[in-house]
């Protein structure tokens, strides 16, 4: 196989180390959901854009090298890939290492999802409330689904 060894150790390195400072930007990112501390957001947010662009920008290297060795690009595809060559058995910890470290940058950036959602509809629901504006409940019908009612139903009057 005329495969340069070098460059894709090298790439699997560059990768490491793009996906720690994720997972070390994604962790400041929590934290400063959690306090609600938006200065800085936008710089963070920009080191993301730069890291997600590097990273998919490799991505498309290995899709490449796979395609051309005739196998599909997934995970499976890479496993083949990294078992058909001696030299190539040596980069199967870093492979697994860095899919962890992926594994655990998609949880953290989930969970910021979430928090950024819930704060999204906190402050949704308090701008409603300055506005003057409630959301119509959702009551259940007698057929077992949910209808919004805009109008209430009083029992006396007075």
């Amino acid at each position: 196989m005329s495969l340069n060894i070098q460059f894709i150790r090298d790439m699997l390195a560059q990768d490491t180390n793009a996906i720690q400072e994720l997972k070390t930007l994604l962790s400041q990112e929590k934290e400063m959901l959690e306090q609600r501390q938006l200065s800085g957001m936008e710089e963070l947010v920009s080191q993301k854009d730069r890291l997600l662009g590097h990273l998919s920008f490799t991505a498309k290297q290995r899709e490449q090298l796979l395609r051309s060795a005739n196998l599909t690009p997934d995970l499976a595809g890479w496993k083949i890939f990294l078992h058909r060559d001696e030299q190539m058995l040596r980069l199967i910890p870093a492979w697994e290492s860095l899919t962890q470290e992926f594994i655990e940058c998609q949880a953290a950036n989930d969970v910021n999802g979430k928090m950024i959602n819930r704060s999204k509809q906190t402050l949704s629901h308090l701008l409603n409330l300055i506005r003057g504006q409630v959301a119509t409940p959702a009551l259940y019908t007698q057929k077992g689904s949910t209808a919004n009612y805009s109008n209430t139903h009083t029992v006396t009057k007075a």
